[in-house]
């Protein structure tokens, strides 16, 4: 006997309808999210009288913990189903457009009875793979970030102090965000000596010293000049955006360049298993 389940995930609970093969529903059940709520899903599925095995579930998320406990408990027949495909099936049960969590892990449940032709079984990643995932996921995080507090920076910046903005040619460089935390105000930035200037890029470590003199010129050129009340309520929001940008980015280059993923003992760095790790490689648009 063939069972369908679908499971309407959330963080603290999970609402499951099971199906039987002719679209009728035979059990739900609400499960917490916790040890003791999923050890109802094997109750009520003992109580149906079919095995593991048997059911075929569908969800529309891999990024959870109910995901590894299906899996652990012999649910080798998992479907993960987009959101976007559910949506677009849930008219076939009413015209209204209402949802609840009930009536989603039902359409979940008969998409899987009427549609599991076209649906593909998931299978959990090699380890290697999913670490690939993982860390491209936090890079591509780290990276919105950046542009976000960065627009944010630049904003202000050019609110009470643009020259800030001109002085090593934007934002995209830890010293310039170096010398917005050091030298938050026009009037601080106005008393450096060129001398001073480059004992700051010394402090540093800064690569082009060449180009400091072209810098510190550009932070010698006339700008609007804002008020003091203006100074005082924008200067230390500057401080604070350019100190968490500098953590976010040096995050995202320990990300990028961090230590190696551990080495895989079925994929050694040789010529013969060379095709199977870019084939992990090649995985990445998958569900984590």
């Amino acid at each position: 006997m063939t069972v369908y389940l679908g499971i309407d995930w959330s963080q603290l609970k999970h609402d499951v309808c099971f199906v039987n093969e002719a679209g009728a529903v035979i059990a739900r059940v609400v499960l917490a999210h916790s040890p003791e709520g999923f050890a109802r899903l094997e109750t009520h599925r003992q109580q149906l009288g079919v095995s593991p095995a048997e059911c075929l579930v569908g969800i529309e998320t891999a990024h959870n913990l109910v995901i590894d406990y299906l899996w652990g408990h012999g649910y080798t027949q998992v479907y993960v189903i987009p959101p976007s495909q559910v949506n677009g099936t849930r008219s076939r049960y009413g015209q209204s457009g209402a949802r609840s969590d009930p009536g989603d892990a039902f359409v979940l449940a008969d998409m899987l009875r009427t549609d599991r032709g076209r649906l593909q079984a998931w299978h959990p990643d090699h380890v290697l793979t999913r670490q690939l995932r993982s860390r491209v996921s936090w890079i591509m995080h780290l990276t919105r970030q950046v542009v976000r507090l960065s627009n944010r920076l630049r904003a202000v910046l050019w609110r009470y102090s643009p020259a800030a903005l001109a002085v090593f040619g934007g934002l995209d460089s830890q010293i310039a965000l170096e010398f917005v935390r050091v030298y938050p105000t026009p009037q601080a930035a106005a008393e450096l000596t060129l001398a001073e200037f480059k004992a700051f890029a010394q402090r540093q470590r800064y690569t082009h010293p060449r180009e400091l003199p072209q810098c510190f010129g550009r932070l010698r050129q006339p700008q609007p000049e804002a008020d003091r009340d203006t100074v005082l309520v924008f200067k230390d929001e500057a401080v604070e955006l350019a100190t968490l940008l500098l953590s976010v980015v040096r995050a995202k280059q320990a990300g990028g360049a961090g230590k190696a993923l551990p080495a895989c003992k079925r994929w050694p760095g040789c010529a013969r298993h060379r095709p199977q790790r870019q084939a992990a490689r090649d995985s990445f648009p998958q569900g984590m």
